[in-house]
């Protein structure tokens, strides 16, 4: 059992017991396909559930008897047929009605299903879900076959005690002061309503400090009063959490109060803030209203709405409050109608997905007209909601969303014009919005959430008519829809028993707030509709999808760079990171200089002032503290300067040396030496110099004398360092790289940089997780590419330059990857993008696991063997008629690249296989020429291809690169001319199953007889630099501790052969915390990866593949990702921080 704070072992068969009355479904093929003969692994029936027709209108559903936590789903196709599911939808309730869609990653709505009959896939639910019905809901299937399922649903159950309060009842909670924990207030509730507004909990203290969390508009408010001020939702004390609260389903609340420090989670969304004031936990009253404020015997003088809804597992600090009331403990006040079971109201909603989503519904006849009325809510600002015509084609009326505001139009009648009316505005706010429109005796009326406007138009009476809802471009949700004041039945529309539909998805409002969080960066405002969000960058300083790309350079340098002359600029030296540009001078010399300017740049007088009334001087910047300190960072070299003219003014006391004047830095220390001197020198620089206007002082302004004559001026401090414009690395070798920390790059990621090559490809930069990568290559000599994978398989930006980018000049590259789209440009070329799928996989899951350029040497009959998939144990209820766990790798191109060296002729250079008999080979003929072998059909013999190059089994270091498209496939040996080659057995490598090195262990009987014998004597030399697609099967073999898709037989040894002679050892360098990779369940994104590896170019994993000259200014912006050093003012000569500001 889990319950509040409980988690425990979670992970039972919860389907496999239940009678066959708990499955039901939408239809069935026969009686022998019914959803009884659904559970997992069994061959009851025809072996599992199918519909009678197979489209996307089925469904499965499971009534597990009571509300569990269900932390995993398994499924299989029928037994022994053609019928499964390739991926499918999950759905949970609490009743049976009202269904919510489960979303992993708050956007990825489907599971991968199988591909084929028997084998299992299993789904780890993250986070798990509460629920006491679950729907499987099929989107593709197996196109040669039906729909067919068999399920099993993993968890245990949940504890549960539940309040319902009515809208005007309330329960207080009085505790001993005593036992309360002295450091943190900790309450934690669920909650479900359908009303917008409601008071959840309140706690109130001395002197009118309080502090209440409520429902305001769905979004869940804390506002805070230390009682120096009129509370107000919107005030500075309030915090909002959360949207589209008011859905009828179950939201989680934490709470934690310790002193001033307030964090409140909502579901997986968390705030920590400061409380107002002195509003510390331990200064309130020792009790707490829930659902209302109820304060017996005090006045009340702020008023807030009842909670009308269901309260779940109410805790406080361990104390169980709802079960405390249920046994009528002292503690416990209740007034009102409070009763200890959930029994709210369901109604039953509607949700327009499409603009072509339409519902049409029969009027019932009426003498004076007609009366319609629902709620609707949605985020679109335009959409048709209603048509209503009459059978002998006279006047209708259409209703329609315009800019977020109502306009009822009618149809005209002979000698009349149409008219428009408009009611409501900004009703595309995602609130449920009322609606009643009434047409009698020629007059129309509408009321928009109890607002009325009522134009006069003409409407000619009728028997019936005919309602039609969003016939093109509604997208929202609808609920309580009544014609002539009777309430629509949407499960008899559902059922096919009352007027007809398409496109619709009854019984579950699917909004999705998708400005929750806000994914706009630097303070973009996001807005959105039904199916996508957008982000306003204006005035922020950024630009782009997700307003990440700055609009400014990072320094003045770079100004230069790009032609610019003197003057005031903005600059951003963090880039995308997240200081705000702010505005400097350039002055564009030689070596350009960035200016920092303030308030004070004029020349002060100053008069009168002595130890008891001194005179400040407070520069402000137009820059902060964290802006200046990164622009310093930055430069190769930094001054402040100071000028202070001085006529009978000392800057010590004769009498005892007290320091007169001084400055004060960032730090906050006083600091008392001058331009010209150091850290407590006490002295002047022409007291160092020996050069002052009097002998006896170590000051010109100390000799204290009637005229202007002293002059301090020039350098305060100085510092230097190496820039960062122009910071280059030289790549001289094919195994050179740069180690860089951990890439944090989950939702976004930016990466700029300058290169030089007279290479015509190679890698820049690669990032690999378990399944997720992240390149950037030179792909070709006018190609540049930006590839990468967060979930929804592979995706590429490209940009072809007009000439080649080898030409050994520099050229620049900047990529970014949002959760909006990925863009690429190349120097000023038009950049290229790809938009993400708006539902699509958002997080890209890097890991700490290296890649490096791996050699490996082999001895005589060694054998390295790479699954491209984990195998499972399985389920302890499943029958030994059941497969393995295995997905469905199938390639319509790949990529391979590796080197080798070696005497032995024939050799295995290389072997993928499948599932289904298809192989690719790379042999070494007895004549020691190569030859490839692709076997992609199931009865055709192999397209065997031939390289009539020398005999390549010479000892040298051989490099062969393979890119199939389809059925086209490109060689490259060497680095020398492209050849290209054509198959005729097939296109698609489906089902690939593992790729071996070596010996080949288990041939098989459709392997050819010249890749048998290669395979049987195996490879005996150097292999180097192998990858495949994005699996490094050496990596893998090498890695101490690897993961069970890599098995070794035989001597291999890591080695340094695939170094050339006289470049230097090929080495990996691998940071202190690197993990050992491990393999995702599949469909189980990946956990605690570590994020603190190291690695090349960029992030965990990135190679040189090619010999580059020069890149220059690696530049990977992240959030958080810049640590800014600032130097700081210390006694001493060496380190010295500004008083009032830089130029560098």
């Amino acid at each position: 059992t889990v319950g509040a704070g409980n988690p425990l072992d979670c992970d039972q068969p919860l389907a496999s017991a239940l009678p066959a009355s708990a499955f039901s479904g939408s239809s069935e093929l026969s009686s022998s396909h019914g959803p009884g003969f659904a559970r997992l692994n069994r061959r009851d029936g025809a072996g599992g559930w199918t519909p009678r027709v197979s489209n996307r209108s089925q469904w499965l559903q499971i009534d597990l008897g009571d509300r569990v936590v269900v932390t995993a789903v398994a499924t299989q196709g029928g037994y022994g047929s053609s019928s499964w599911v390739t991926s499918y939808l999950l759905m949970f309730s609490d009743s049976g009605r009202n269904w919510k869609l489960y979303r992993r990653e708050e956007s990825i709505a489907g599971f991968p299903g199988n591909t084929n009959a028997d084998s299992v896939v299993r789904h780890r639910l993250r986070p798990p879900m509460e629920a006491r019905h679950l729907r499987f809901l099929p989107s593709a299937w197996n196109p040669d076959g039906r729909i067919g399922m068999r399920v099993e649903v993993y968890g245990c159950r949940f504890r549960s005690d539940v309040m319902d309060f009515d809208g005007k009842s309330s329960l207080l909670y009085r505790f001993v002061q005593s036992t309360r924990n002295p450091m943190k207030d900790i309450i934690s509730l669920k909650f479900k309503t359908r009303q917008s507004d409601g008071l959840l909990l309140h706690r109130r203290g001395r002197n009118g400090d309080f502090f209440t969390l409520e429902l305001v508009k769905g979004r869940l408010l804390l506002i805070t009063n230390s009682g120096t001020a009129s509370p107000s939702p919107s005030g500075p004390g309030s915090v909002a959490l959360g949207s589209l609260l008011d859905d009828q389903h179950w939201h989680s609340v934490l709470l934690e109060h310790a002193r001033q420090h307030m964090t409140l989670s909502v579901d997986r969304h968390s705030r920590q803030f400061q409380a107002r004031g002195q509003l510390s936990h331990a200064d309130l009253d020792p009790e707490i209203s829930f659902g209302g404020i109820l304060a017996p015997g005090k006045s009340v003088t702020f008023q807030r709405k009842h909670f009308d809804g269901c309260l779940e597992n109410i805790n406080f600090n361990g104390e169980d409050i709802i079960d405390l009331a249920k046994k009528h403990r002292p503690q416990i006040l209740i007034r009102g109608n409070a009763s200890f079971s959930c029994s709210q109201p369901q109604s039953v909603l509607v949700t327009f997905p499409s603009a072509g989503s339409r519902l049409v519904l029969p009027g019932t006849p009426a003498q004076d007209g007609v009366s319609i009325s629902f709620q609707f809510r949605t985020w679109n600002q335009a959409g048709l909601l209603l048509s209503c015509r009459h059978p002998r084609g006279s006047t209708g009326f259409v209703l329609r969303l315009r800019d977020g505001a109502l306009r009822l139009g009618l149809s005209p009648s002979p000698g009349h014009v149409r008219s428009d009316i408009m009611a409501g505005a900004g009703l595309n706010d995602g609130q449920w919005h009322s609606v009643s429109l009434t047409a009698r005796r020629n007059q129309l009326s509408v009321v928009v959430d109890q607002v009325g406007v009522s134009p006069s138009g003409c409407l000619s009476s009728g028997s019936g008519s005919e309602c039609e809802a969003s016939l093109a471009g509604f997208q929202g949700c609808l609920r309580l829809i009544s014609i002539n004041a009777q309430e629509v039945d949407l499960i008899s529309v559902q059922r096919g028993v009352l007027g007809n539909f398409s496109s619709l998805d009854i019984d579950s409002c699917g909004i999705r707030d998708r400005c929750l969080p806000n994914r706009c960066e630097h303070g973009g405002r996001c807005s959105q509709t039904w199916t996508a969000f957008h982000c306003n960058c204006s005035g922020t300083g950024y630009t782009g999808a997700t307003c990440r790309q700055p609009l400014y350079e990072q320094s003045c340098e770079a100004y230069k760079h790009r032609g610019e002359s003197l003057g005031r600029y903005y600059v951003d030296p963090d880039g995308s990171g997240p200081l705000q540009p702010f505005p400097v001078f350039c002055n564009m010399t030689d070596v350009p200089w960035t200016v920092m300017q303030h308030n004070s740049s004029a020349l002060t007088r100053v008069k009168g002032a002595d130890q008891n009334n001194p005179h400040w001087a407070v520069f402000q910047y137009e820059a902060s503290l964290e802006q200046l300190r990164a622009i310093i960072a930055g430069a190769r070299h930094c001054q402040q300067m100071l000028e202070f003219y001085c006529r009978r003014s000392r800057l010590r006391d004769p009498q005892d040396g007290t320091p007169l004047s001084w400055w004060v830095g960032s730090t906050h220390g006083t600091r008392t030496y001058w331009a010209g001197s150091m850290p407590e020198a006490q002295t002047c620089a022409c007291g160092l110099a020996g050069n002052c206007v009097d002998s006896q002082h170590l000051c010109n302004c100390d000799a204290d004398q009637d005229e202007w004559t002293s002059l301090l001026s020039g350098i305060l401090w100085a510092r230097s360092g190496k820039g960062s414009f122009w910071n280059s690395a030289s790549f001289h070798t094919e195994t050179s790289y740069l180690h860089f920390p951990t890439l944090h790059a989950e939702l976004s990621a930016d990466v700029s940089f300058f290169f030089k090559t007279r290479a015509s490809s190679g890698v820049f930069l690669e990032n690999l997780g378990i399944t997720d990568f992240i390149s950037l290559e030179l792909r070709s000599p006018r190609e540049v590419a930006f590839s990468f994978d967060v979930g929804n398989g592979p995706c590429e930006v490209t940009v072809r330059a007009p000439g080649p980018l080898n030409d050994d000049r520099w050229h620049l590259v900047r990529a970014e990857r949002n959760i909006k789209e990925a863009w690429l440009q190349v120097d000023l070329l038009p950049p290229g993008t790809h938009t993400a799928p708006e539902d699509g996989h958002m997080r890209l899951q890097l890991n700490s696991q290296l890649f490096v350029e791996v050699s490996a040497h082999f001895g005589a009959g060694s054998s390295v063997t790479y699954n491209f998939h984990e195998f499972y144990p399985l389920s302890t209820n499943s029958s030994p008629h059941a497969a393995s766990f295995h997905g469905d790798m199938t390639l319509a191109r790949e990529r391979i690249t590796f080197s080798f060296q070696t005497l032995q002729t024939p050799s295995l250079l290389l072997y993928v296989d499948s599932f289904y008999n298809k192989y690719l080979s790379v042999i070494l003929a007895k004549n020691g020429s190569l030859q490839i072998r692709y076997k992609l059909g199931l009865h055709e013999d192999p397209d065997v291809f031939n390289f009539n190059f020398k005999n390549m089994a010479d000892g040298h270091l051989h490099h062969v690169k393979i890119n199939r498209e389809e059925g086209v496939v490109f060689v490259e040996v060497d680095q020398k001319a492209l050849s290209q080659v054509s198959l005729s057995s097939g296109m698609e490598f489906s089902a690939v199953k593992s790729l071996v090195l070596g010996k080949i262990l288990e041939p098989g009987d459709h392997v050819d007889e010249d890749t048998a014998r290669a395979g049987a004597r195996g490879f005996s030399g150097c292999l180097s630099a192998l990858q495949f697609e994005r699996t490094a099967p050496l990596k893998a073999a090498l890695h101490p501790g690897r993961s069970g898709r890599a098995s070794v037989l035989g001597p291999v040894a890591s080695s340094e052969c695939g170094a050339r002679p006289g470049i230097g050892r090929v080495r990996e360098h691998k940071h202190a915390r690197a993990e050992r990779p491990g393999a995702a369940e599949q469909g189980k994104p990946v956990e605690n990866g570590n994020r603190g590896g190291s690695a090349l170019i960029g992030g965990v994993v990135a190679v040189a593949i090619f010999i580059l000259l020069c890149m220059a200014a690696v530049a990977v912006h992240l959030y958080q990702q810049r640590s800014l050093c600032a130097t700081t003012e210390v006694e001493g000569p060496r380190k010295t921080e500004c008083a009032s500001g830089p130029a560098c």
